[in-house]
């Protein structure tokens, strides 16, 4: 998991401040002389001279960035920034604690999970066996819908840079990935790159950076995560996604994981229930 995950994401997130460092250079040293408007803007159908006169009159004078900056509330911006801190610190510990954890656990595995069904055994019954084979199989399916789905997003979304004509295709192909391993980080990816096009005058290969990398991202999260997942758990397309969806909003990352396997077990002890019943007595 270290070497495998935690080191990528790393290599991702350090591309990702750095590419955001390039970028915010590029606008300091485009505001001392005045952003110009972008020669796109004004031919976006209906709002393009409207943004292009407010652009020209907001944006395009020397210092223009720096009297928006003054207009700001420091105090709201600081309890923004203190909170993105707190979230990244909070995930970030937890990530070491249960890396940790595993390494001890994985220790004494074999032992603990003998330990574990007999408990299991003494208090369901023979039937301890077949729900801990659901429980594995559903586990292993999550799991591994998180690494297809980001094997997934950086394969289409570095075809789709590459066609569009994006500099350095491949690496931030390889960012958006690696991110996309978390929900909704891979979105942070293609504003960035949106970003980064639109400020060197490059609109139509922005509009289609945007637009291609939030459908491939759609893609593997709403219908490439479940397909896998479905393979382990055995649950109809539709429960598979409610399983992802709900999971993450309840327990955040690991819920990815956690919410099939819940659904999965809970169709195990239905069907279960129901090969228990009588007969119908209908006719």
């Amino acid at each position: 998991m270290t070497v495998f995950v935690l080191v990528p994401l790393m290599f991702a997130f350090g591309a990702l401040v750095t590419e955001a460092q390039a970028l915010l250079l590029d606008i300091v040293a485009a505001d001392k002389r005045g952003i110009a408007v972008p020669q796109w803007l004004s031919s976006v159908p209906l709002v393009g001279p409207l943004l292009a006169a407010r652009w020209q009159r907001e944006l395009a004078y020397p210092g223009a960035l720096t009297v928006w900056t003054q207009r700001t509330d420091a105090t709201a911006f600081l309890g923004w920034a203190q909170s993105l801190g707190e979230f990244m610190a909070r995930h970030a510990f937890i990530i070491v604690f249960t890396i940790l954890l595993l390494f001890f656990l994985y220790q004494q595995g074999e032992s603990l999970v003998r330990d574990f069904k007999r408990l299991l055994r003494h208090h369901i019954g023979e039937r301890a066996e077949a729900y801990v084979g659901v429980a594995t199989g559903a586990v292993r399916a999550s799991v591994n819908s998180v690494l297809v789905v980001g094997l997934f997003d950086g394969l289409a979304s570095g075809a789709a840079y590459a066609i569009v004509g994006v500099p350095h295709a491949a690496v931030w192909a390889a960012i958006t990935g690696l991110l996309a391993l978390v929900p909704f980080l891979g979105y942070v990816v293609v504003a960035a790159l949106t970003l980064k096009l639109a400020m060197t005058g490059a609109g139509t290969p922005a509009f289609l950076v945007f637009g291609l990398g939030s459908a491939v991202l759609f893609c593997g999260d709403k219908v490439v995560r479940p397909v896998v997942a479905r393979n382990g758990t055995h649950l109809p397309f539709v429960w598979v996604l409610i399983g992802c969806l709900g999971g993450f909003g309840v327990l955040g990352l690991v819920g990815l994981v956690i919410g099939p396997v819940v659904l999965t077990l809970v169709r195990e002890l239905w069907e279960q229930r129901v090969r228990e019943l009588p007969p119908s007595q209908d006719a």
